[in-house]
């Protein structure tokens, strides 16, 4: 269970996440090297695969508890519309995430490592979704486990294809 300590402690790690963006944004990227200019691009991706799989952990507890109803709205993607200030495309989104991440578990595990980006563990989501429910996980493990290899997108295209393939032979 999660205790007043971890509140405290998470309400910590939001500031530094906060301060550390902040800096982020306000360094002059111009007059940085090359080399740490693209080192700041990949952490920035891992940080944005980070960052889906704590939204939708986040989000998936709020929406269970009903966190919502104490603002007085009647569902998650109405309050996040009023209180985060996102579209109704964005909250649908960040919802979408939440449910395809609880249906993925190592799919989320993979992301909040930062192996996977989220845009590719979007694809690797929707090429085990074809699959009967009870392969899912094991197409999942070996298509991030293929990612985490160094296996491009179109390698997991191609093995997600003969995983299906096989399944239906």
């Amino acid at each position: 269970m999660c205790g007043p300590q971890d509140a405290v402690s998470v309400t910590d790690v939001l500031a530094m996440l906060d301060r550390a963006l902040a800096a982020l944004a306000a360094a002059d990227a111009a007059s940085l090297p090359a080399v740490v200019q693209a080192q700041a691009l990949r952490a920035l991706e891992r940080a944005e695969a980070k960052h889906t799989a704590a939204r939708a952990k986040v989000l998936s507890a709020f929406t269970a508890q009903d966190g919502y109803e104490d603002d007085g709205q009647g569902s998650a993607r109405v309050w996040l519309r009023w209180q985060t200030r996102i579209t109704k495309g964005a909250a649908a989104g960040a919802l979408g995430w939440a449910r395809r991440l609880a249906a993925h578990p190592v799919i989320a595990d993979a992301l909040a490592a930062g192996e996977i980006s989220a845009s590719w563990a979007r694809a690797v989501c929707g090429w085990s979704d074809r699959l009967p429910g009870h392969l899912r996980e094991d197409a999942d493990r070996i298509l991030t486990g293929a990612a985490a290899g160094g296996a491009e997108l179109a390698d997991l295209a191609g093995l997600a294809e003969g995983v299906d393939q096989r399944l239906r032979t």
